[in-house]
């Protein structure tokens, strides 16, 4: 029995007048929504509303994921298509399952896709750098990122990286002296996640970088994951 007051007396509301209205409200409610009155209307909108902050989210991180990707990966031209699925020489890729376990040496002509292959293999792990050797030298004349020298050199001797086009560029006695540093620190340690992409194969890269880089590298990579691309280049087509 329920209590109310009504002209400063009390007076009881009996139980079938209760049950009375309760069955009154329950034949007025909305059989989808369950709310008396009908709030599907509000729940729609509602649930439209989040359903498009989902998707702004979800845009949003893409991007800020595009962007970090960019940022690791060097800029690369025509990043996007460096993937996987646009990579046509799945042989090339079935060959690097592996990584990032192990170290690889991809070598051949210019234009033949070897960047290609290492950018979508790089693209399996979440913490990649792709360098050319210049721009690992500028980082360290300029102290970049990492201010103390041993500090950069523990990063490049153990972060997951593609050093792209060696042989490319010329080698200095500072650039050799400095890839030997961290390719020597990577085979000490037995460090994977390597990829070094060449225009030369392994004995003539040697006379361009040093016979002591170079045998690092094989040591590094095991002559299993020396690979050879042939084709013709791309972008002449």
């Amino acid at each position: 029995m329920e209590k109310t007051t009504t002209n400063g007396m009390q007076t009881f509301q009996s139980t079938k007048e209760l049950g009375e209205q309760f069955l009154a409200r329950m034949r007025n409610t909305c059989p989808k929504c369950g709310y008396n009155p009908c709030r599907c209307a509000e729940i729609a909108a509602r649930e439209a509303e989040y359903r498009r902050m989902e998707a702004q989210w979800a845009k949003e991180e893409e991007a800020r994921k595009k962007a970090a990707l960019a940022k690791r990966l060097g800029g690369l031209r025509a990043l996007e298509d460096f993937t996987a699925e646009k990579y046509t020489n799945k042989e090339i890729l079935k060959a690097m399952a592996g990584y990032p376990h192990g170290n690889y040496f991809l070598w051949g002509n210019a234009g033949i896709g070897k960047t290609h292959a290492a950018v979508a293999t790089l693209r399996k792990v979440p913490n990649a750098y792709v360098f050319r050797l210049s721009e690992i030298s500028r980082r360290f004349r300029a102290s970049l990122e990492v201010p103390d020298e041993r500090e950069q050199i523990r990063f490049f001797s153990s972060c997951y990286m593609l050093l792209d086009d060696l042989g490319s560029e010329k080698i200095t006695d500072y650039l050799q002296s400095l890839l030997f540093e961290i390719i020597d620190n990577r085979w000490q340690n037995r460090q994977d996640g390597l990829i070094i992409t060449s225009n030369v194969d392994i004995a003539s890269l040697g006379q361009m970088v040093g016979d002591k880089v170079v045998s690092r590298i094989v040591g590094l990579c095991g002559k299993k994951n020396l690979i050879h691309l042939t084709g013709t280049d791309r972008r002449i087509g």
